[in-house]
Formats: C-alpha cells, sequence, structure tokens
C-alpha cells in the first residue's frame, strides 16, 4: 500500500528521484497523519463494491471531513522566540521541509500520488507479498534496531530524519493501531500479532515462514484446518504449464504441448482457494495490515533513506541494505532475500489478476505466456523468480498435483526450514513425496459453476 501511495503508476522500483521525494516526505508525517493515510487509502480503494449494491467489506474508514482535516492541518516543531524587540510574535517552525534528508522539496500527504488518485482506483499488493517480504526477516531486522537504540548506544546517532522514521515505524508497525482504525487487528484475544500473521499465511497458502520453528518458540500459533493446503502444489501446476505456453507461443510447426485447459483448470482452482478464505472479505483488514507494514518496511530499504544512512548501510540493492542493517544489530537476512524482494511484486499483480476470475476461461489464459501483456511479463518474472527462491526448477519438468480429497488425511504442514548460512534454505515447501496429478476439467463441473465474479482486484493488463 505504502509503495502504491509513492510511486506513480505503473507502481514498483525503480526508485526515482520523484518516488525518493515522496518516500523520504511520508517517513516524516505525523502518525496522525499516517493513521489518516491508513483510512484515505482503503476507502479509496478499488474493490469497494463486488457489484451493483454489494459492499465488498464490512469495514468503513474514518469519515472523509476527518481525515481531510487531519492530512491537511498545520503540524508545527514549535517556535522561534522573536529575535527583535519582546513585542514581536514568535515565528512559527512547521515540520516537513526542515529534515528532507536529500533537500527536497517536502511533498505533503495530499500531494502523494496514491492520494491524488480518483477515488476507487487505488489497490493494495495481495497477501502473497507480504509473506514474501516477511520471509527476508526484514520485520524482525527492523523490530532489532529499534530495540537497540531503545536500550543501548551500540548503533549510530540517527539524524532528526532517521529518529522520525524510527518513531514511525514503532508507531504503525510494532505498536496495536487505534481501535477506531480499519486495520485494527489487536485486542486481549488477538494480542500477539506476529502469531495472528503467521496463521493467516497458513490459512491462505498452506505454508510457514520460512524461519517458523525459530518464531514459533516465542510465538506459538494454530494451522487452520481449513488452510488452502493445494495452494503450492497447484500454483506450481499451473506455473508449469504457463512455461510450455512461453517457450511455443512463437512455435508455427511441429508438436505444441501447450494446454489451455490445463491452465485454466489450475487458474479456477486457486482462484477458488482464495474466494473461499475471503468470502464476505473475511479477514480483509487484518490482510490489509499484514501488507502495509511490510510495505512500509521494504520501501525503507529500496534506496538510501533516512534510516539506512543513519546505519551506515547504504547499497546498491534492497538485499544489500538490508543485510548490512541485519549486520549492525548481529542478525542475518534470508540468504534468498534478493529472489524474494524481485518477486514479491510480480506474484502480487500475478495473483491478482488470477483473483479477478479473467483466467478461468481456456480461451483467456493465452494472455498468462503470449506477450506482450502485464500479466504475460509478469507470470515470466514469477517462475524465474520463485525457482531461484525455492530451489524448484518449474521450467524442467512438468509439476502435477493430487485431486481434491473431501476424506483423504491431511498432508504434514508444508514448514519452510529456517535460513541459515550452511543450508541456504529456500522460502517454498519441502518437496513433496508423491507426485500430484490435476484432474481434468467435465461438462459437469463447467455446468455446475455460477460465473466468476472477481474477488476484489483490478485487472491487469
Amino acid at each position: 500500500m505504502f509503495l502504491q501511495l509513492v510511486t506513480p503508476p505503473p507502481f514498483g522500483p525503480p526508485v526515482t528521484s520523484v518516488v525518493q521525494a515522496n518516500a523520504d516526505s511520508l517517513f516524516l508525517y505525523h502518525p496522525l497523519q499516517l493513521s489518516a493515510i491508513v483510512e484515505m487509502f482503503w476507502r479509496n480503494r478499488y474493490n469497494a463494491l463486488n457489484g451493483p449494491g454489494l459492499a465488498n467489506s464490512p469495514f468503513v474508514a474514518w469519515p472523509v471531513g476527518t481525515t481531510q482535516a487531519l492530512l491537511s492541518d498545520d503540524y508545527r516543531l514549535g517556535y522561534n522566540p522573536p529575535g527583535v524587540a519582546n513585542d514581536q510574535p514568535p515565528t512559527p517552525i512547521t515540520t516537513g521541509q526542515l529534515f528532507m534528508p536529500a533537500g527536497e522539496i517536502f511533498v505533503a500527504p495530499l500531494d502523494q500520488p496514491g492520494l491524488k488518485a480518483v477515488p476507487g482506483m487505488t489497490n493494495f499488493d495481495h497477501l502473497i507479498y507480504a509473506y514474501l517480504i516477511e520471509n527476508t526477516r526484514i520485520y524482525d531486522i527492523f523490530a532489532k534496531v529499534l530495540e537497540t537504540y531503545m536500550f543501548s548506544e551500540q548503533l549510530p546517532s540517527p539524524s532528526f530524519a532517521a529518529q522520525q522514521f524510527l518513531r514511525n515505524t514503532e508507531y504503525l508497525v510494532y505498536s496495536d493501531a487505534l481501535p477506531t482504525m480499519v486495520w485494527t487487528t489487536a485486542s486481549r484475544l488477538r494480542s500477539d500479532e506476529i502469531a495472528n500473521r503467521m496463521t493467516l499465511y497458513y490459512w491462505m497458502f498452506g505454508i510457514d515462514l520460512s524461519h517458523a520453528p525459530e518464531l514459533s518458540a516465542h510465538h506459538p500459533y494454530p494451522r487452520p484446518e481449513a488452510a488452502n493446503r493445494d495452494f503450492i502444489p497447484t500454483f506450481e501446476a499451473l506455473a508449469s504449464e504457463v512455461w510450455k505456453g512461453i517457450e511455443n507461443a512463437k512455435n508455427s510447426s511441429g508438436a505444441n504441448p501447450t494446454d489451455n485447459e490445463a491452465m485454466a483448470t489450475a487458474a479456477r482452482r486457486i482462484y477458488d482457494m482464495m474466494a473461499t478464505r475471503q468470502l464476505n472479505d473475511f479477514n480483509g483488514n487484518v490482510r490489509y495490515r499484514a501488507v502495509s507494514i511490510m510495505a512500509w518496511l521494504h520501501l525503507a530499504v529500496l534506496y538510501d533513506s533516512a534510516i539506512v544512512l543513519a546505519l551506515n548501510a547504504s547499497a546498491s540493492s534492497p538485499e544489500q541494505r538490508l543485510q548490512k542493517i541485519a549486520e549492525r544489530v548481529g542478525m542475518s537476512a534470508h540468504s534468498k532475500s534478493k529472489a524474494l524482494f524481485d518477486l514479491a511484486q510480480p506474484f502480487s499483480s500475478l495473483m491478482q489478476s488470477i483473483e479477478t476470475g479473467l483466467l478461468n476461461d481456456p480461451g483467456s489464459v493465452v494472455s498468462l505466456y503470449t506477450p506482450p501483456s502485464t500479466i504475460a511479463a509478469n507470470a515470466e518474472i514469477v517462475i524465474d523468480q520463485y525457482s531461484l527462491a525455492s530451489g524448484r526448477d518449474l521450467k524442467a519438468s512438468a509439476m502435477t498435483m493430487t485431486p481434491r480429497a473431501a476424506t483423504a488425511p491431511r498432508p504434514a504442514p508444508h514448514v519452510l526450514p529456517p535460513a541459515t548460512a550452511a543450508s541456504h534454505a529456500a522460502p517454498a515447501h519441502a518437496p513433496h513425496a508423491a507426485a500430484h496429478a490435476l484432474p481434468a476439467a467435465t461438462a459437469h463441473h463447467a455446468a455446475a459453476r455460477p460465473a466468476p465474479r472477481p474477488n476484489g482486484h483490478a485487472p491487469q493488463g
């Protein structure tokens, strides 16, 4: 969400000078302004309605008047004493431009690209983005940075801009949200946000974080029985079929193993998995918070931001900056952080395309492997980076799945191995012991299924 806030379309890297000024300004805003941004972005999202008169979510943001007032009000650091006669009024010191780390022009909240967009056009990433970004260990690393600054003098003295980033990060990411905010997910019943988020990942994707064994020792969490345990094998089967299409897109003679029916069947199964877990936007605000806080931390290492400079962690890429920051506090980022960062947004876009329902038809899946299209570009990046991150080559051979079984025993949970320098473990499930066969679609299934409705994501071009 914060990436889309500061970045004019198309969203995402590279970070231009304009985006850097937007991001540097964002990190300086008052916590109340950040809360208002969270509320306004949710209100302006693409999928407020699933259809005419059909609300997509029961969660209502703060009133327009409240967010507008908070975003446009005058925030002052204090006052300068008069330099002349005592009857002269003091000069107010407005915040913003005073602390811009690179001397850029301060960007007011309402001038951010994501808030200037037409209402109904903002979009935030799919939960798979949060899962991949958190696998880099960025959440734990910045938690350690905050803790070290709070209770020691082991780190370099932070600049004014870095201090404001630390204040906002503690407030926004590592504290409970205001009770009235749309993304409030903590209560006496849900007191451990880390455990809640790990449960959510397992619920949606049937997999754990790469460092789940380490986290679960301090944050025990339940794995819901109604989890999408077939997500990974189904996705790998889809990606393998898409790769066949990419290889044979320009094949005008000879055998062509491209199977549009298999692609559409796999896409429909993923669509159904996501739709079932998100009926009436169940847990929608929890997903929104998870995606947004990971985007805040991701944005901080996308360029040499104030906190990166304060920690002497300048580098040419997000994974190198994160590793340098981790080393400052005696930690290490995931060994596959580069692939995870490179995979996160394309995978998010691909999942959103699947959730529109547009790929449920064999006649539509050609957009997955026929350029030029955003969907095809994302699909190829996802296949490449997924293989690098997981160690499972989706191009090597066909991936298959087992049929869904209502009464068969559930397989063991897919637990990602801890990331260590020795193991170079990747954020993917353990290899399956048996092959998975994708059941063929039948005329009965086609007739029984209602026409798909978008699950709430903007279609990708």
